[in-house]
């Protein structure tokens, strides 16, 4: 399966966040979480303090 949206929304301030392309990183508006990999992988973090967040990518096969 190949990863057609990398995509999560902040719980915290509602951000949704999506990374475009590998290695590149993208912070919700409060900096609780972050997304990257972009099509080529799905990379979570979380800041401080962190937040949680909604799993929003999509899948192709």
């Amino acid at each position: 399966m190949k990863i057609s949206v990398n995509q999560i929304q902040c719980k915290r301030c509602g951000s949704i966040i999506t990374s475009e392309h590998s290695h590149d990183l993208k912070w919700c508006k409060c900096r609780g979480v972050a997304v990257d990999g972009g099509r080529d992988y799905l990379k979570r973090m979380t800041g401080d303090p962190p937040s949680e967040f909604l799993e929003l990518s999509k899948w192709e096969e």
